[in-house]
């Protein structure tokens, strides 16, 4: 079995390919003294906007539809803003909860995985782990394992087994965050093995991550209401699910700093239901969080 690699898609996209996980946003860009341009902006200003930012990029969904002029409807997804002018340079990728670390730095590639190992005597630690023979970090083609033997208390284990990943959101509107999970197999069936994967997620509405301060101007009050009973990936299998909504606006006041008008959202996968017992395949799966007019 192999583990997870993201790749930022279009909309707000992670992507994971063969078995653990990593997504998410925040953005350091040259700012007006005043007010961060989220509050002088005219189309956040008049029809209310999203952003979603890393620490170095940020991406921008409008409730306008530039295209043909209005309104976005009620329920309809907003519009990203693909002509953004205040974009950093890059994409918009997952954060490391608790960091501004980019998660795809430390995601394997699609011919590696996680650094599994083999527990012997089920407490869920691994007892025998492989040599690392190319230094890759990761678990390869180029990794070996000594001989072990098989009991009822075996059982394939990594050594790290849940990714826990963070994004930052701002918006100047009420809006519905929604998740999917699209996914293929190999060897595995496919929404039935993405029960497997849990899914937890929450807003962190103040804090300072490597030296970055955010919070202090968003609004208080019981605004973030989670309105998902999903648990698993397979929980948002088949298409986009409201897993929250946010009944106002984010930003509480002008300010010269955007991550101060900005909340954290995280989420966590495990994978502790991944065990010998499957046999041999692969699982990849793409989870894509949107934004949709309230």
């Amino acid at each position: 079995m192999t583990a997870p690699h993201w790749n930022k898609l279009p909309g707000f996209t992670a992507r994971l390919i063969r078995f653990l996980a990593a997504l998410a946003c925040c953005a350091l860009v040259a700012l007006p003294a005043h007010a961060s341009w989220l509050d002088s902006d005219f189309y956040c200003r008049n029809y209310g906007c999203v952003v979603v930012h890393d620490g170095v990029s940020f991406d921008v969904y409008d409730n306008y539809v530039f295209a043909t002029g209005g309104r976005v409807p009620v329920g309809g997804r907003m519009i990203p803003w693909t002509g953004n002018p205040f974009q950093g340079t890059g994409e918009v990728n997952p954060v490391i909860t608790g960091t501004i670390t980019e998660g795809f730095t430390t995601a394997p590639l699609e011919d590696q995985s996680v650094m599994l190992g083999i527990d012997t005597n089920g407490d869920g630690v691994p007892d025998i782990l492989p040599a690392d023979l190319n230094n890759s970090g990761f678990l390869d083609a180029g990794d070996a394992m000594d001989p072990f033997n098989l009991s009822v208390s075996t059982d394939l284990v990594a050594v790290n087994t849940s990714a826990q990943r963070s994004f930052y959101i701002s918006s100047t509107t009420d809006f519905y965050l929604t998740a999917e999970a699209i996914g293929a197999s190999t060897g595995f069936g496919s929404v039935s093995d993405l029960a497997g994967v849990s899914l937890n997620y929450s807003v962190s509405r103040r804090g300072t991550d490597a030296g970055m301060a955010y919070g202090s101007n968003t609004r208080n009050g019981n605004y973030i209401r989670d309105i998902s009973n999903a648990s698993s990936l397979a929980d948002l299998f088949g298409g986009p699910v409201r897993i929250m909504e946010f009944r106002n606006s984010i930003r509480f006041r002008d300010d010269p700093s955007l991550p101060s008008q900005s909340v954290r959202f995280d989420y966590v996968y495990g994978f502790g239901n991944y065990d010998l017992s499957m046999g041999r395949g692969d699982l990849q799966y793409e989870l894509e969080f949107d934004f949709y007019n309230r």
